[in-house]
């Protein structure tokens, strides 16, 4: 028994690694998840929309920074 025990050891990470990658694989990736409606989400959409807002308004249209895409661009 003591000479099976550190081949156990040897062991024990690929076969974790195979089983993470099986349950990783058995999860449907291949379909987006259905974005959630959370009010807190709206409310910081409509802060980051308020703060561009303000910075285009700055003297000099805010620089190099203005150029942030839209993070609305991304759903769809």
């Amino acid at each position: 028994m003591d000479h099976i025990l550190p081949y156990l050891f040897l062991l024990a990470c690929p076969v974790s690694m195979g089983v993470m990658m099986w349950m990783m694989m058995r999860k449907d990736h291949g379909h987006a998840s259905v974005p959630v409606n959370d009010p807190r989400v709206a409310e910081l959409e409509s802060q980051v929309n308020e703060l561009r807002m303000a910075m285009q308004e700055r003297p000099g249209g805010g620089g190099a920074g203005a150029t942030v895409p839209a993070a609305s661009a991304d759903k769809g």
